[in-house]
């Protein structure tokens, strides 16, 4: 394959992909667990030469089957797909899951996305892997159907192919170190730093007067919102609104970033959660309706209710000190490829 492509329907998939190699998840998150296995999945990959493709979902079959919404997600649905292609897959088949598509049978799965979709002569699972209806296939369902359709079966080992393992990484504990607020935790077990992504929204406007103008992301941006407080981070821009066609976008510009509902200004009226950023030192930027990326660094300080602007512009001030400090000593871990 020329260059890495996500398709959503079995039609989507390109007549010449040739044989695969193929892993299933969900991969919320793509964290160093995940890749470790899209790792032995490229490595069986290249050594078969067959083109590795990650098979997914979109909902989440949690958020179909149980609650909406539950559990919050790491990473929003383009997100999640881009991270895999930059894991090393030549393909994702991302497909629509609905309470329909649940009731393939572990076989009809197999057989449509896999052997009649995908060509697969391979499939990388771990040993504790559940498909097709109610999860009644086991990897010795796989196993078997295999046999029957004529692909490997390969299970996921503890380390990868270059010996070097992640240990036990779970998309659930990343969850509540992001929740805590502690996304240094979170960095080390993506092996990035953690990111939200939104089109840049009218706020308040109380940080240009302020003397400190915020890009402002809408209520759901896509990405887990850490807890409430200040951060250190960075802000890039990832898709310009027509009005800025022509000017450089930003990319890993250095941003302080205020998370919570401003105790401050709570007599303002119903308080309401945002996530907002300031970039430091250019207090002409106009970023509204430019698609932005978030990455956060480290945990600064929590929410405080101040008891008069002044202090609050001051410890603003000092926000940006700590965030420049942090950032000086602190590479950038985002995942690339915009």
């Amino acid at each position: 394959m020329s260059r890495p492509l996500i398709w959503h329907r079995v039609q989507d998939v390109p007549a010449d992909l040739g044989p695969t190699a193929v892993s299933i998840g969900n991969y919320d998150g793509v964290h160093r667990g995940h890749r470790a296995v899209i790792d032995q999945l490229v490595h069986h990959a290249e050594t078969r030469s067959l083109a590795p493709v990650a098979v997914t979902f979109w909902p989440h079959p949690r958020h179909v089957m149980g609650t909406p919404g539950d559990p919050p997600l790491l990473t929003g649905h383009e997100d999640r797909d881009r991270l895999l292609l930059l894991a090393g897959v030549h393909g994702v088949l991302d497909l629509e899951f609905t309470r329909e598509f649940a009731q393939h049978s572990p076989e009809d799965f197999v057989r449509i996305f896999l052997v009649e979709a995908l060509g697969a002569r391979c499939v990388v699972l771990g040993e504790d892997a559940l498909f097709g209806r109610a999860n009644a296939g086991t990897i010795d369902t796989m196993r078997e159907l295999g046999e029957r359709y004529g692909f490997e079966v390969v299970t996921v080992a503890d380390h990868g192919p270059d010996g070097a393992g992640t240990g036990r990484i779970s998309s659930s504990t990343l969850r509540e170190a992001l929740l805590r607020g502690d996304v240094a935790a979170a960095a080390a077990g993506l092996g990035r730093a953690h990111t939200v992504t939104d089109t840049v929204h009218h706020g308040f406007q109380r940080g240009r007067e302020l003397g400190f103008p915020t890009a402002n992301l809408g209520p759901t941006p896509e990405g887990l919102i850490p807890a409430d407080g200040v951060y250190a981070g960075r802000l890039s821009v990832i898709a310009q609104d027509a009005a800025h066609e022509g000017t450089p976008p930003l990319a890993g510009a250095p941003a302080t970033i205020s998370i919570g509902t401003n105790p401050t200004f709570a007599d303002d009226g119903a308080p309401r959660r945002t996530v907002e950023a300031y970039v430091h030192d250019d207090h002409t930027l106009d970023l509204y309706g430019d698609t932005v990326r978030l990455e956060f660094v480290d945990f600064q300080r929590p929410t405080l209710k101040f008891d008069s602007v002044e202090a609050l512009i001051a410890q603003m001030a000092l926000d940006v000190e700590v965030t420049r400090r942090t950032l000086d000593r602190t590479p950038s871990r985002s995942a690339s490829g915009d």
